[in-house]
């Protein structure tokens, strides 16, 4: 019983095991797929976000080179269109301060750089524009409340589709570039309002640092990507090793049953249903061997008392030629059950005459009701050997204390049986 629990036990944790090890092969290969192929990488980490980089790029180094005395303003707008402007008409004395804003659309590849003047009497202005503090993205001094301005003037700039093709994580650049190839990179800048001021900022892009900021996400995707594969490639191994532990257990419990494990019958069959029919086989194997043992026993012991009655007999045959059968018999090797058998009866219907081995025969037989078979053939076999050794007398005494114990045996046992169902 405690084999069939531990072999119960050891098949619900194979079975969980070969789930669980289904489900991350799976999910390996789904996770290897999403790492490894091109498209889905590319799919999973989503389109890249261009001119949202160039123009938070742009404001970042803007802020800089104005050393942060006036804001700068970054915000999403698919929509705008970045309309031409028209220089206001306010005087110098007038003006408080400048706000920088910077919108974009990563549809129209566009980023709108406008640049605000603050008046000191917002009154006087009619298209003015507010701005408050947690408008868009500010790269410059945070805003204390909300500000109104009116544009100065407005750059646009459309980026080429081959330079932002250029700036994917997975283009292989090429140096140096050819007439062709630079032309084809530039951008398309308008400028619109008043005067452009003479100490205007220059903004330069690195391309290498651009790149790199674009496919900070991509990056991100991966090294996730990669830590589940690594996970999943230690829980596999985890698995399997548990799994070779279990087979290695169950191989043990069917080598006692002699019943061949094979991996295939492990992984898809039910192994404790097949140790079940192995084990009820195996016990009836044994069952008929022990019962063919016993009958080769008997046999056995049979052919010995038929023999020592042929030998005790052979002195006393008149019939000659009973008597060179008899002796040709016992000479044989092996010996012929079936023929010692025919010749004991023969023998025995000639003589009429009972030999000692006869006698004994008959004591023995009286003993059968109080004992076993075996022990009966034990006994009888033993009664033999004296009557070869030490002749009649003795094996009958031993034959008279054989009976006597048995039956004194049972006798006890009956009254103990009796004892205990009339306690009952």
């Amino acid at each position: 019983m405690a084999d069939t629990a531990q072999i119960e036990v050891l098949e619900r944790s194979k079975r969980r095991a070969v789930l669980v090890l289904c489900l991350t092969a799976v999910a390996l290969l789904v996770v290897s797929a999403l790492r490894f192929v091109a498209r889905l990488n590319d799919a999973l980490s989503g389109k890249p976000d261009y001119v949202r980089i160039l123009t938070e790029t742009f404001g970042r180094q803007l802020a800089s080179q104005t050393q942060m005395q006036f804001p700068v303003i970054v915000e999403q707008d698919e929509h705008g269109t970045c309309q031409a402007v028209s220089a206001p008409s306010i005087a110098e004395e007038e003006i408080r301060g400048t706000i920088y804003l910077l919108t974009y659309s990563e549809q129209q590849t566009l980023t709108c750089i406008t640049t605000y003047v603050v008046p000191t009497d917002a009154s006087r202005v009619s298209t003015l524009r507010d701005f408050g503090p947690t408008e868009g993205r500010n790269y410059g001094p945070a805003l204390l409340g909300t500000v109104k301005g009116i544009a100065e003037y407005r750059i646009a700039r459309v980026y080429a589709p081959e330079y932002l093709r250029r700036l994917h994580w997975r283009y292989t650049p090429h140096f140096p570039l050819s007439p062709s190839e630079a032309a084809s990179l530039r951008s398309q800048s308008s400028y619109s309002g008043g005067t452009q001021p003479a100490d205007s900022v220059s903004i330069a892009f690195d391309y290498g640092e651009l790149r790199a900021e674009i496919a900070e996400r991509h990056q991100l995707v991966n090294s996730v990507l990669s830590v589940l594969l690594i996970g999943c490639i230690a829980v596999s191994i985890l698995l399997i090793r548990k799994l070779a532990l279990a087979f290695r257990a169950l191989s043990q419990y069917c080598r006692v049953y002699q019943l061949q494990l094979t991996p295939r019958v492990f992984l898809k069959g039910n192994v404790a249903t097949e140790l079940s029919i192995a084990r009820r086989r195996y016990f009836e194997r044994q069952q008929q061997d022990q019962s063919r043992l016993r009958e080769e026993e008997k046999l056995r012991a049979l052919g010995t008392g038929w023999e020592e009655g042929l030998r005790s007999a052979l002195p006393n045959l008149i019939d000659e030629h009973l008597r060179t059968r008899v002796q040709e018999c016992l000479e044989h090797k092996p010996q012929d059950l079936e023929q010692m058998k025919s010749l004991w009866v023969e023998v025995q219907e000639q003589t009429g005459l009972k030999t000692p081995a006869d006698k004994l025969n008959l004591l023995l037989e009286s003993t059968k009701s109080y004992c076993t078979e075996e022990e009966f053939l034990a006994g009888r076999s033993e009664a033999f050997a004296i009557l070869n050794q030490s002749g009649f007398r003795a094996a009958r005494t031993f034959a008279i204390a054989m009976h006597d114990h048995f039956k004194i045996r049972a006798r006890e046992m009956e009254e103990l049986e009796n004892s205990d169902r009339n306690t009952a």
